[in-house]
């Protein structure tokens, strides 16, 4: 057999065992997606200037310099800064020589940028300087340094500048073209042809006449592996190999060979590659021979047909084009395709990709170099999952289960399905997992069967996999929690159904879903990752995986596959290594999909060691695993701001610089920082950290500043570095500041802070001793006061004790003649009654001596009655009363006599009985009147004190008592 057809053979049997679950080895879509470069555009809202773009360089610290029609523009990465020349002209030429020092020119102007202290970038004109003042020179197209020589390429001539030499070489017609080759100077003059610069003679030589190129403008130079032979591509397309030592140009490819009138603008290699700006093909690519090669896609992605110049650097290339700005990264990890589709699914069967969607299912050539996604007919609409048994492809469809079969669809069921797993232990029974519980599938002649619904089961069974016990299935409800149910032997009814929530050991019931890992079944939660305890039938932590993954975020994905385990953690794809020796989690190369996943249907498809595809919300992704190369990079301080008494100031940013001196005043300092070097390929994370508060270094974020406020005097130091996605850690940018102290926080003043305190101590003493002694005295003098006043105190008590003691005399004796006087009226009054007593008998005996008949008897009775007149109570009796209760109501009856001097004995004798509380029928013995009569009294009394109808007469009495 031919060997050749043998090797073919065998290459077609390689491709043929390649399906899903086994490793991809190489696939040249999978290749060629790898390689495709990215395009990232920049619009005018970014930079805010003219989007004709003609000239561009970079400096030694990755600070990106941009010609346009209104001047240059300068980005580092986080921010644009904009420059105007002094006439205003477009900026056609930047270069950046090797002391750091960036020329650029324009319309007879030619200077430097530079940077002040603070960081701010301005223009200095060197036409003063180059003795230029009046002379026509036009634009400046080009600038190149060679041994320290400067050339600034006119049309009209070459200024060459070393040191402080100046010279002038015109041109015959005009120069279209220089470049630097193998050290040497080159020029195109068109009326001559290929000029060489002596830089000894300061001139030039012709070393390929325009007679070999008639009409054609050089635009690009570059050298080949034989030094004396250069590739020369003309404007026209055509490129050439010119022989130096024979002057002699051999016609070597075409750019243009459609025969499409186009033209070549700009040219540049990079990594063994050739890339040419065209007038109308946007960018077209070359081997490194000068081959036209296939251009990538991506190059469709440019925003504009025309690319003026091209700025290569070490991951990629800008393309300044006629309207716009774009990078070019070819350093790619990942490659996004399939966009504006919801990815549900992806899976490689027979040297085929297919991608389940929203929009149904499509698949792709893995054996073409190049990506062409076609749809499967019958197949639109949603497509959950695809999966793969004995050798067949099954497609669960919102429409129901279906088999694709040369890439035609063999409908199984009608009834919506997530997707189709196997039941243990057999090879032709599989359960289909239904928006509604669970329909059983069998393989039969080569094709499959709809059997039945199982039925006693409802839920939506999306989320199953097979317990370790037969017939038995765990289940998980994005809502309900967990159900573990038990099918009967012929799989046509669910006959035990135990549901578990958060009262079963899981933190919650929401999104709970189910893997199987390093053989055992393990449930990932909103809390941490579980698995099931049968003896405790509870639910616990399951510490493996929760001391690799962080238990505070979401899981909801694992995949074991091979040496690797996939997970998706809040919205993050990630992988860790199986065995304990490569710790750590790798989730940085993936972040582009971070945000976009489809959430509890995320779909992760290990190709091999190196590559891997996630679905997205937006599409597919295709990342590179392996560690791509690492930048060296660093973070720059682009601004320091201070605020302090009441004004702003920018701080020198020198890096070589000591550390800069704020006043005390200072309340806010303000930083900015950016990584130039990595900000063009990736989204950058920085973290921070402040010397002199704290050694820790800050979570990662995306703000590229700082601010602090309120710092105390000291001495500090902050530190910045950056990562981007692909793990690229830059060098750490510092600034170093110190706060002066307050005035009084400094040496000198705690010295004479020091010296004040020790004076004033001794003046205290001297003066606490002096007032001890005035108080010492004056403690005598009081002592002596004191006691005389305590012995004034003493007789004053002396005397007031026996002053009281006079009191509690008087006034016992007022008790007593009070007591006195109480007796003695009450005494007068037992008088007064026994008066109308002997009045009565006196009446009686009266009445006895009338009646009485004999003489005897009517004198013994004159006897009596003579006897009871000798002691009849009179008068007397009352006057002793009235004299004992004045003596007792002594200030009563001087307001009563003040007051009513009008008033009679009997009057007042009538008010001293009212303030006795006696009553009219009491008072009236007393004052030998009748009831009536007292009354009558008492009315006259209210007459002569003027009392009101409605004022009491004793109330009025009591209160002058």
């Amino acid at each position: 057999m031919n060997p050749s057809k043998v090797i073919v053979f065998l290459i077609i049997i390689l491709f043929s065992a390649t399906g899903s679950g086994q490793e991809i080895k190489s696939f040249p879509l999978i290749e060629s997606l790898m390689s495709e470069p990215e395009i990232i555009h920049y619009t005018r809202n970014e930079y805010k200037s003219d989007s004709e773009f003609w000239s561009g360089c970079i400096d030694q610290n990755d600070i990106i310099y941009f010609g346009n029609n209104d001047g240059i523009l300068i980005y580092n990465g986080e921010k644009w800064q904009s420059l105007r020349l002094p006439n205003s002209s477009s900026v056609r030429t930047l270069i950046c020589t090797s002391d750091n020092t960036v020329y650029a020119g324009g319309y007879n102007e030619v200077g430097v940028v530079k940077k002040n202290e603070d960081g701010t970038y301005y223009y200095k004109s060197l036409i003063d300087d180059y003795h230029l003042e009046g002379r026509l020179m036009e634009n400046l197209e080009q600038a190149h340094e060679l041994n320290n020589t400067l050339i600034f390429r006119f049309y009209n001539e070459l200024l060459v500048v070393k040191e402080n030499q100046i010279v002038h070489l015109p041109s015959v017609h005009d120069f279209m073209y220089s470049n630097v080759v193998n050290g040497k100077y080159y020029t195109h003059d068109m009326l001559v042809g290929l000029l060489a610069f002596d830089p000894v003679k300061n001139n030039l030589r012709t070393v390929i006449p325009q007679e070999e190129f008639p009409g054609e403008v050089i635009k690009g130079l570059f050298p080949t592996e034989e030094e004396d032979i250069l590739f020369l591509f003309t404007e026209s397309g055509k490129i050439y190999k010119a022989d130096l030592n024979k002057r002699k140009l051999t016609p070597w490819e075409n750019l243009f060979k459609d025969g499409k009138p186009d033209q070549l603008i700009s040219i540049v290699k990079k990594d063994d590659r050739f890339y040419a700006g065209t007038l109308d093909s946007k960018l077209k690519l070359l081997d490194e021979n000068g081959k036209l090669m296939e251009s990538p896609a991506s190059f469709s992605d440019i925003q504009n047909k025309t690319i003026l110049d091209i700025l290569p650097d070490e991951t990629g290339m800008w393309l300044l084009l006629n309207n716009g700005l774009d990078y070019l990264n070819t350093s790619v990890i990942t490659h996004k395709f399939f966009k504006n589709s919801r990815v549900y699914d992806i899976k490689t069967y027979k040297n085929k990709l297919y991608i389940a969607s929203n929009r149904g299912l499509y698949y792709a050539d893995l054996t073409k170099k190049f990506l062409e996604l076609k749809e499967i007919e019958a197949a639109q609409g949603i497509v959950w999952t695809l999966n793969e048994f004995n050798g067949d492809l099954l497609a669960g469809h919102i429409k129901g289960l279906m088999q694709i079969k040369d890439d035609k669809v063999i409908p199984i069921s009608n009834l919506g399905t997530w997707k189709i797993t196997r039941i243990p232990g057999r090879t032709d029974r599989f359960l289909a997992c239904g928006f509604n519980g669970l329909h059983l599938i069998a393989a039969e002649n080569g094709g499959y069967r709809f059997i039945r619904k199982i039925e006693g089961f409802e839920e939506s069974t999306r989320d199953i996999i097979a317990s370790d016990d037969p017939d038995t299935y765990w289940i998980c409800h994005g809502f309900k929690g967990v159900y573990r149910i038990k099918i009967n032997e012929n799989y046509d009814h669910v006959y035990a159904i135990e549901h578990y929530t958060d009262e079963n050991g899981l933190e919650s019931q929401y999104n709970v879903n189910v893997y199987r890992w390093n053989d055992q079944v393990v449930f990932t939660t909103n809390y941490g990752i579980y698995t099931f305890n049968d003896k405790d039938d509870r639910f616990e932590p399951f510490q493996p995986l929760n001391e690799i993954l962080d238990p505070t975020k979401n899981t909801r994905k694992i995949l074991e596959e091979k040496d690797k385990t996939w997970f998706v953690e809040d919205d993050v794809v990630g992988f860790f290594y199986n065995d304990s020796i490569q710790k750590g989690l790798h989730e940085d190369i993936f972040l582009r999909a971070k945000g976009i996943l489809n959430r509890g249907m995320e779909s992760i498809l290990p190709l091999n060691d190196k590559q891997v595809l996630v679905g997205s919300t937006d599409g597919v992704f295709l990342f590179q695993t392996s560690q791509p190369k690492k930048l060296n990079s660093e973070t720059y301080i682009t601004r320091a701001e201070v605020n302090g008494d009441k004004k702003k100031d920018l701080l020198q940013i020198s890096t070589e610089a000591e550390p800069t001196t704020l006043p005390d005043k200072t309340d806010h300092i303000h930083f900015e920082f950016a990584t130039p070097k990595l900000a063009t390929i990736s989204d950058l994370k920085y973290q921070y950290r402040l010397i002199g508060i704290s050694d820790e270094w800050s979570e990662w974020q995306e703000n590229n500043y700082r601010e602090f406020n309120h710092l105390k005097p000291g001495e500090y130091e902050f530190q910045v570095r950056s990562k981007d996605q692909t793990g690229n850690l830059s060098k750490t940018g510092s600034y170093g500041f110190i706060i002066l102290p307050e005035w009084y926080e400094t040496p000198l003043s705690r010295l004479l802070f020091l010296m004040a305190f020790a004076l004033m101590l001794y003046l205290s003493y001297m003066f606490v001793k002096r007032k001890l002694e005035r108080e010492n005295i004056k403690a005598q003098e009081k002592t002596l006061k004191e006691k005389k006043l305590l012995e004034l105190e003493v007789e004053r008590l002396r005397l007031q004790r026996d002053k009281e003691q006079i009191e509690k005399a008087k006034s016992d004796l007022e008790y007593d003649m009070i007591q006195k006087s109480k007796e003695l009226a009450n005494f007068t009054m037992q008088l007064v009654n026994k008066k109308d007593i002997f009045n009565e008998i006196q009446s009686d005996l009266k009445e006895l001596r009338n009646v009485v008949r004999t003489k005897i008897s009517r004198e013994k009775v004159t006897e009596i009655f003579r006897k009871l007149h000798q002691h009849k109570i009179g008068e007397e009796y009352m006057e002793v009363f009235d004299v004992n209760f004045e003596t007792v109501h002594h200030e009563f009856f001087e307001k009563l006599n003040e007051n009513h001097p009008n008033l009679s004995k009997r009057d007042q004798r009538l008010c001293a009985f009212i303030i006795m509380d006696l009553t009219n029928k009491e008072i009236a013995p007393l004052l030998n009147l009748s009831v009536r009569g007292v009354e009558t009294l008492r009315y006259r009394v209210r007459k002569k004190l003027e009392l009101d109808h409605d004022d009491k007469l004793y109330d009025y009495l009591k209160n002058l008592s």
